[in-house]
């Protein structure tokens, strides 16, 4: 009996192991510093939290096994450039990284027939309107003009890269898979083309509707991949066009329903205001897509407000999401981030580190608050909790205050946030445990801020993050200055005021 239980834990393990996937190769031309990683979206997107380093041994071979037990559309990131991997449980690839000219060659293993169609499609090869010298000429045409231009040549060369697929001698689901999330790609490239390069407001909007129009939300397969996920959230953002597009064309109240939402833009406004963006996301996937989406798609979004410490939006969805979906696999993992966030809330509430500014309402100048800091090189974040773009640049805080620990060097946050917000404005400082000095201010009490620190700057944008250097003796001496991300380059604009070398 005891041998036949050793036996059934044996093959279990076995079961597990062989599930997973097993990558390996090797980087010729192998400096020593080259690193491999591997992005595995949890849902869709890139974040660098699914990232995982491939360790890289001295003569330049590597070999790993990655926790992918079913099919995962995957990132390989070597020397700055990306290549897309279908990944099968089970399967395995050998690969070889050139470290001459960045390229990868497939040499062997169960997934090499997918991932020699994939590089044969190439679905990392950004489209024709993104680059070149012709890029620049489409910026400002109009909507036919830029059908014929844009958007016919794109699909003519994405039925080529589809008949390529179904010429192939994949199986048929590894086909319609693969077929899809190409698919669900040149959508997304489409959408990001019209909202970061087109020039004019209505062209955007017509473009992005025209596009969209032609598509439809059910995925064609399911568990569908990340481009798929990318392209629900670009279709509600269509929505969201068309829906305004609609309100202004056909006099829509505040008071009346939007389109496609169910609920009025008033009550819209009280949403976004309350529970963030985030979850005027969640009512219009709950309105639009298929259930199974929206409990994915969801998730996501509250795996991305974990990461961002973002307690209350976090929240917000959380709580929504668990009502809605009681039964769904995901509630497990979803309160054990709740629980670490408010955890880590809970630690922080008598950090003497974290000062905010008393009456910090009253204070009329940025300067109020760097003279009390003389002596120390001060790093000024201006920034609010609204902002993606700035709880990205948080997470590089803890790299950037242990590089400059026992040194002089203090670090001053200027929020921008509606005075209904302070108390999650605090909450959120605690829980990103942000040492440093405090103060919030809402739009229209930050302008004389904004006044005095781009007085002598050239560029007056009003941008969120923006970062200013004062030196020891309080003096503004860099506008712009480089943010947390950077790094290295940061650190060396600090040390330069820190040594008497700024200009």
């Amino acid at each position: 009996m005891k041998t036949s239980l050793y036996l059934l834990f044996f093959l279990l393990i076995s079961a597990h192991v062989s599930a997973q996937f097993e990558l390996k190769g090797r980087v010729t031309g192998y400096s020593g510093e080259t690193a491999v990683t591997v992005n595995i979206p949890m849902v869709h997107g890139f974040y660098k939290e699914n990232s995982i380093s491939i360790p890289v041994a001295a003569n330049g071979t590597f070999s790993i096994t990655l926790p992918v037990t079913s099919q995962k559309f995957v990132s390989l990131i070597f020397q700055r450039r990306f290549f897309t991997l279908l990944l099968t449980g089970g399967k395995d690839l050998t690969i070889a990284l050139n470290g001459k000219d960045s390229s990868i060659r497939l040499i062997s293993g169960k997934a090499l027939a997918e991932n020699k169609l994939m590089r044969q499609i190439d679905p990392d090869k950004q489209p024709f309107f993104f680059s070149g010298a012709e890029a620049d000429s489409l910026k400002a045409l109009p909507l036919a003009a830029l059908k014929s231009r844009v958007i016919e040549p794109f699909l003519a060369q994405q039925r080529e890269k589809n008949a390529a697929i179904l010429a192939s001698g994949l199986s048929s689901a590894d086909k319609k898979l693969i077929a899809a999330e190409i698919r669900y790609l040149g959508y997304n490239y489409l959408n990001d083309f019209a909202r970061t390069q087109l020039s004019d407001k209505e062209t955007v909007q017509d473009f992005v509707i025209h596009v969209f129009d032609q598509t439809v939300i059910e995925p064609e397969v399911f568990p569908a991949g990340p481009q798929y996920y990318t392209f629900a959230d670009n279709y509600l953002r269509y929505l969201e066009t068309k829906a305004f597009v609609k309100i202004k064309k056909e006099n829509i109240k505040p008071s009346e329903p939007i389109p496609y939402y169910h609920i009025s833009l008033d009550s819209a406004n009280v949403l976004v205001k309350k529970y963030g963006k985030p979850y005027w996301r969640w009512v219009g996937s709950l309105h639009n897509f298929p259930p199974a989406v929206t409990e994915n798609y969801t998730y996501q979004q509250i795996i991305n407000q974990y990461n961002s410490r973002d307690l209350s939006q976090a929240r917000s969805l959380a709580d929504a999401f668990t009502q809605r979906f009681p039964a769904s696999s995901f509630n497990p993992r979803i309160h054990e981030m709740m629980d670490t966030l408010n955890r880590m809330l809970a630690q922080q509430a008598g950090n003497k580190d974290i000062v905010v500014v008393k009456a910090y309402d009253k204070v009329q100048s940025i300067y109020e608050v760097i003279k009390g800091l003389e002596g120390k090189v001060v790093y000024l974040d201006v920034w609010g909790t609204w902002c993606g773009p700035c709880k990205e640049e948080i997470k590089y805080l803890p790299q950037l205050k242990a590089a400059f620990k026992n040194k002089d060097v203090a670090f001053v946050y200027l929020d921008m946030d509606t005075d209904d917000r302070d108390a999650l404005w605090k909450e959120f400082i605690q829980v990103n445990e942000m040492t440093g000095v405090h103060l919030r201010k809402t739009r229209e009490t930050i302008a004389p801020f904004w006044k005095e620190l781009l007085a002598h700057q050239p560029d007056k944008a009003e941008y969120y993050p923006q970062y200013f250097l004062f030196d020891q003796k309080g003096k503004l001496v860099v506008s712009k200055a480089l943010q947390p991300s950077r790094q290295e380059a940061l650190y060396q604009q600090i040390n330069n005021i820190l040594e008497g070398k700024a200009k």
